[in-house]
């Protein structure tokens, strides 16, 4: 017999191979026990005897049981373990066929979002924390977020992790262009992150042309505006590549046509 210590270890060894406990069971019992009918394995392993052939089923597939006709009943017994192999060979060849058909797969779910591009979205966010889910969303920018800034990321979610979306920004090297009102620029000391220059590009505008109110961000196929004036914490980001496109193009025309440059500023000296 089976310690049952060992047994439990056998039985957790055997789930690596695709047999849950009760199926492990069933096989260590004709191990075991050697040839037994269906209602035997019912009444010594407690499994309902019409549950039992769903399982039995299962052990037929995976070539670890097999059967014989004895009189006019049916009996089981437990193959050779050896037959673990072919479960192998099996999976194997399925994770095969799972690679050869990925490239594909792939390919054609890709295509899903551009098929589906006059599909128009609106998402909502609420509070602190949703502020804080939508500059995070702005990180899967492929290249660049173009931003109507006001005020500035710590005002929106805090310094802390105004720092940490800026740190992980220029790990993905994505870049920011940010128009802004002529008023709204302090001394660039908000931030202590290193590259930070490298990757925040701002211009102005001034506030008789366009009055910036709100903190819009344009990436991908969305364009996000957050807006938390007078203790109001709400967002949307409205997810349709036409619209998102036609911003983008009013973006770069009032950064060509109407936006002064700016000096970038040296954070290492202000922060000094």
């Amino acid at each position: 017999m089976v310690v049952y210590m060992n047994k439990q270890k056998i039985i957790d060894q055997l789930k690596i191979f695709g047999l849950d406990e009760i199926e492990s069971g069933i096989y260590l019992n004709l191990l075991e026990g050697g040839d037994k009918t269906p209602l035997d394995l019912s009444r010594e392993t407690g499994i309902n005897r019409s549950k039992i052939y769903r399982y039995l089923d299962r052990l037929k597939q995976k070539k670890l049981i097999e059967e014989s006709s004895v009189g006019r009943g049916l009996k089981l017994n437990a193959a050779d373990p050896a037959g673990l192999e072919m479960v192998i060979a099996e999976q194997e060849a399925m994770v095969k066929e799972q690679r050869d058909e990925l490239p594909r797969l792939v390919e054609v779910l890709s295509s899903i979002p551009h098929e589906l591009k006059n599909d128009f979205e609106i998402k909502y966010f609420h509070g602190q924390e949703g502020l804080k889910q939508m500059l995070w969303n702005q990180l899967s920018a492929k290249k660049e977020i173009l931003l109507y800034g006001y005020q500035t990321r710590n005002e929106i979610v805090g310094k802390a992790f105004a720092d940490k979306v800026r740190v992980e920004q220029i790990k993905r090297r994505i870049t920011l262009y940010e128009i802004e009102n002529e008023v709204d620029p302090g001394s660039y000391t908000y931030t202590s992150t290193s590259s930070w220059s490298k990757y925040y590009v701002p211009r102005l505008v001034p506030q008789t042309l366009i009055e910036i109110k709100h903190y819009t961000a344009i990436f991908n196929n969305t364009v996000s505006i957050m807006h938390w004036i007078d203790g109001q914490q709400v967002g949307v980001e409205i997810v349709n590549s036409q619209y998102a496109a036609m911003q983008q193009q009013l973006f770069w025309a009032v950064w060509e046509k109407i936006a002064k440059q700016v000096s970038q500023p040296d954070l290492a000296k202000d922060l000094e």
